[in-house]
């Protein structure tokens, strides 16, 4: 440990004029005294070889931890955010990444449709992408409302995990994801974690959290965020709303939204954010709500550079029928 001046001078003074001395001129109890006196007591017994030791350690630790470009970022005085610490750090070669983006696929649902699935792992595959994110409600659940199972073609947890799993294990590309309001209906009724289940089945799937989860790509932090509110009436309100909500020092450099099966690119507060559609089709209920469903999946190109997002696009891709 390292003293400061203040102990230093208490144990100088102890030294010179004893306990009972210390006590009186720094006013400190006993137990302080005694216990300042042991803390120079045992810097002073560390060896050269014990320090030598405990710096090798960490030297170690950060090699195994970070990359050499992170830790040359350390080193120049780019420091990592805290918050991105415990975070899935990803690097990808070169400066362009290439990301399949989908949320809301309902599995489970007669809304949910194979053919959308396997087309958007398609173009995954046609556009070399690197990885997957998905924005959550990957199952359709078991709601509490009673016309909910003839909405379904898998009733029960156990069906809609089984196949939910089927389909990711479809690709071998990386898949991140969070889990939705409709996934969290096992975890309200029984404990059920669904997502983090499925995900501890396939090695190439890595569960985030609960609402939202981060990933550092090259320095940057990009979020996933689901969500339990409603629809607003235009499309960039609801996203307007969320980039508000963070502070300063909390805003991802881009924001993945599902939940609102509304699909938008925007620039915000300098965070590119999309809303991410929905893998599925209208559903009676939505529609019954007046509420729009864009069915489609997006295909994301940035550019990174420095720890910065230089480029960004994100394109959309609908389904018709």
């Amino acid at each position: 440990m390292q003293l400061t001046d203040r102990i230093r001078q208490i144990n100088e003074h102890i030294a010179d004029h004893g306990i009972d001395s210390a006590m009186v001129l720094f006013n400190i109890s006993r137990e302080t005294a005694r216990r300042y006196s042991r803390s120079a007591r045992e810097e002073k017994e560390e060896t050269e070889p014990e320090k030598f030791d405990r710096e090798q350690s960490a030297i170690k630790q950060l090699k195994e931890r970070f990359t050499i470009q992170e830790l040359e970022n350390i080193a120049n005085g780019r420091a990592l955010n805290p918050e991105q610490i415990n975070k899935p750090i990803i690097n990808f070669d070169g400066e362009d990444v290439i990301i399949g983006y989908c949320t809301d696929t309902h599995i489970g649902s007669k809304y949910f449709h194979q053919h959308y699935w396997e087309s958007f792992l398609e173009e995954c595959y046609k556009q070399n992408v690197s990885m997957i994110m998905h924005g959550g409600d990957l199952i359709d659940g078991m709601s509490n409302r009673p016309d909910h199972i003839y909405s379904l073609t898998h009733i029960g947890y156990s069906a809609q995990m089984d196949y939910a799993a089927e389909m990711l294990a479809m690709t071998d590309l990386p898949i991140n994801i969070i889990d939705g309001n409709h996934d969290r209906y096992g975890i309200k009724s029984g404990g059920l974690m669904v997502v983090e289940d499925v995900a501890n089945r396939l090695s190439h799937v890595t569960y985030l959290g609960h609402d939202e989860g981060d990933i550092v790509i090259n320095g940057t932090v990009w979020r996933l965020w689901h969500g339990e509110d409603g629809s607003s009436y235009a499309t960039s309100y609801r996203l307007q709303k969320i980039i508000e909500s963070f502070t300063g020092g909390e805003k991802p450099q881009a924001l993945f939204a599902g939940h609102t099966h509304k699909q938008l690119y925007m620039f915000d507060r300098n965070v590119h954010v999309v809303s991410g559609g929905a893998m599925c089709s209208q559903s009676a209920w939505m529609r019954s709500k007046k509420l729009a469903n864009h069915a489609g999946f997006h295909i994301i190109r940035a550019t990174i550079a420095e720890n910065e997002i230089k480029s960004f696009s994100a394109t959309f891709y609908p389904f018709y029928k």
